[in-house]
């Protein structure tokens, strides 16, 4: 289930740009293992780094001015969730799956779409598709279109 965070206020985006300019001086100057500790109110925590990252990026958009929406994926998606990753609509995706296009198996009458086969097949179309410009970008030099 996604968590919202509505755009921020002026103090809020003020906060997240010190807040983000500090976190950044101690993960550039820290060793970067697996968890970092956090000391806050003289309580330490142990955190993992990934989650630390994640808040980086979280405060950056929040000092931009940006509504920031955190969403976990899981392995198996339904084919909204499998749709709204690949911004598609539900019923273009399920045209993908229904003409073999990209992997799914029947839980009952639901579908279901491993993430890892999603991802494959996302990269397989940017892959197409570098390949087509490439194609269009040589096409026109050897016209002399001027790219």
């Amino acid at each position: 289930m996604p968590t919202t965070f509505k755009k921020p206020t002026t103090k809020e985006q003020t906060t997240a740009k010190q807040s983000v300019t500090a976190l950044r001086e101690i993960t550039s100057a820290t060793k970067q293992g697996p968890t970092m500790m956090i000391r806050v109110e003289g309580k330490s925590l142990s955190v993992p780094t990934k989650a630390v990252k994640l808040l980086e990026k979280v405060l950056d958009q929040m000092a931009l001015g940006n509504s920031v929406q955190v969403t976990s994926i899981e392995t198996e998606l339904t084919t909204q969730q499998a749709a709204d990753l690949l911004n598609v609509s539900r019923p273009h995706l399920v045209k993908l799956l229904d003409t073999g296009k990209i992997p799914f198996r029947k839980v009952g009458s639901h579908r279901k779409v491993s993430l890892k086969d999603l991802q494959k097949y996302e990269a397989d179309l940017k892959e197409i598709r570098r390949k087509g410009l490439d194609f269009l970008v040589k096409e026109a030099q050897e016209m002399g279109l001027g790219y």
